[in-house]
């Protein structure tokens, strides 16, 4: 949860002389100043008023709203998982947000660290930190409310809630723009998310993952939510019965390390669901669609214009 919280910068005292000298004079003339907002971050550490003229950013949509919110002159690095837009793919990389090193950020001589909870470990947060170097911590929003609200909050810490709000009136226009009214499909496909990097790695999401809203605006019903499974649970055989899935989305990298669609379906209890013996299978790229950032609609477009040519069963 982000706070905002106002500062005033007023002894009691001072604020009751105030009020007493505002009360004695022509309201017209009032000039209190309102100072801006104080961004608290996730992790309930403040973050007020930063030196933005070096920003390193420690997930892709992050990067991304920085861009949009008028700072991309200001980025200096990214993390690996930027791949929009152009001009801050070929930055210098700070390393994997999950897999943060102190020293692969500081060697980018930063002013300002934007991170969101999935940054890890907190022991290189702390080092960040203990140099002198402010990190912002945001939420990971697994709603589209919740996608507004950390847009709103990154507004608060560069002191941009203009941006902030016309970014956030796009976005909400643009979402509704590209979701499938409810009760409009005639059918609701089952649709799995099964997060891979190869063989080694098979994850089924569930409730609590930024899938689930992609997969409902685009007028499915997000499988692993429906099984019961509760942020992640390795793909299994058991699991795969459960989820019963019409369509299977995975991410492009993961799937071209398995190989394809053979290799997908080599993995147990794959090809016994619906959407393997239909071959109802969508790769697309992870930072497109794990992520909730500005190009969110985009990716709710594509999965209704796919959805809508997969070979699904009757």
């Amino acid at each position: 949860m982000i706070h905002l919280l106002r500062i005033t910068g007023l002894s009691a005292a001072a604020a009751v002389l105030a009020l007493a000298t505002v009360g004695c004079s022509d309201s017209s003339t009032d000039t209190t100043a309102v100072e801006p907002s104080v961004f608290v971050g996730a992790d309930g550490v403040a973050v007020e008023a930063p030196d933005t003229s070096r920003i390193v950013t420690l997930s892709g949509d992050l990067t991304e709203f920085v861009f949009e919110l008028g700072f991309g002159s200001s980025v200096v690095a990214t993390d690996v998982t930027t791949v929009a837009p152009d001009e801050a793919v070929t930055l210098p990389k700070a390393g994997i947000g999950r897999f943060l090193t102190a020293e692969g950020v500081l060697k980018h001589d930063p002013t300002l660290v934007i991170a969101d909870t999935q940054t890890s470990p907190a022991t290189a947060i702390e080092q960040i930190r203990s140099s002198g170097v402010p990190v912002a911590i945001l939420d990971v929003p697994t709603t589209f409310e919740g996608l507004y609200d950390k847009v709103t909050a990154l507004g608060v810490l560069l002191d941009a809630p203009g941006p902030a709000a016309e970014a956030n009136e796009r976005l909400r226009s643009e979402i509704v723009a590209a979701s499938v009214e409810p009760g409009v499909a005639s059918a609701v496909p089952r649709i799995a998310y099964v997060y891979t990097r190869g063989p080694d790695v098979m994850l089924l999401f569930g409730k609590g993952m930024t899938t689930t809203p992609i997969i409902g605006a685009a007028g499915g019903l997000d499988a692993g939510v429906d099984a019961g499974v509760e942020k992640t649970v390795p793909v299994t055989p058991e699991a795969l019965v459960a989820a019963a899935p019409d369509v299977l989305i995975v991410p492009e990298e993961g799937y071209a390390v398995l190989g394809g669609l053979d290799g997908l379906l080599a993995i147990p209890g794959i090809s016994a669901t619906a959407a393997g013996k239909n071959g109802a299978v969508l790769a697309y790229p992870e930072g497109d669609f794990l992520t909730f950032g500005p190009r969110i609609a985009e990716s709710i477009a594509r999965l209704v214009a796919d959805l809508d040519s997969l070979p699904l069963a009757p």
